[in-house]
């Protein structure tokens, strides 16, 4: 590995999903891919370190569960520094 950081370019999208139905996995920074999403809006990352990325959700709009709104950010572009 011949560097030290990873700057992630994110774009921020609103989803309206029902409350407790997402599902996260840990993730290293340096197994990130482009399209991953993410529950942060955090643009620097250590490689070594870890980020929780969404893995799926559920949204039923004839469900009685309670619903909820979250902002998560999609991976568009990542430069390793």
């Amino acid at each position: 590995m011949h560097y030290s950081t990873i700057e992630v370019e994110l774009k921020e999208h609103t989803l309206t999903v029902d409350r407790g139905s997402t599902k996260t996995k840990r993730k290293f920074t340096f197994l990130l891919e482009e399209g991953d999403i993410l529950l942060e809006n955090k643009k620097l990352f250590d490689v070594h370190g870890e980020v929780e990325v969404l893995v799926d959700y559920t949204f039923n709009d004839k469900s009685k569960r309670p619903k909820e709104t979250i902002n998560i950010y999609k991976i568009i572009k990542i430069i390793k520094k």
